[in-house]
């Protein structure tokens, strides 16, 4: 018997604004996956533009609220800090976990093209 994988890359662009929270990754169901890689890009040519990224997670069925304001959601591992003209990699494991979502806050706003892509396998 074979050992199907399946992967699914997603990407997107998000704004920040100094000392905003704001939602970088929409929360996404995992619970049919085993790992999940995240790519962030922080596109400012400046290296005292600091995006601070901080990726969630929730056993839940239901996303349970505002990403990352409740109690619902837990941090998963330590804030990513990618400073001006950065990438940055993290890779989890999904396993037990309903739910992820990303937020991101900046130093600086910044508008345009701070990208992300996930890849979700199972």
């Amino acid at each position: 018997m074979a050992n199907f994988k399946s992967a699914i890359l997603t990407t997107g662009t998000a704004t920040t604004s100094a000392g905003v929270v704001h939602t970088y990754v929409d929360s996404i169901d995992v619970s049919n996956e085993d790992r999940m890689s995240f790519q962030f890009y922080n596109p400012n040519g400046t290296d005292s533009h600091i995006n601070t990224i901080k990726v969630y997670g929730r056993l839940g069925a239901t996303t349970g609220g505002t990403l990352g304001a409740t109690q619902y959601w837990t941090q998963i591992g330590d804030d990513i800090v990618c400073s001006g003209s950065a990438s940055m990699l993290k890779a989890i494991s999904t396993t037990g976990l309903n739910w992820v979502g990303v937020t991101v806050s900046g130093t600086t706003t910044f508008s345009a093209n701070n990208e992300w892509a996930v890849l979700r396998q199972a």
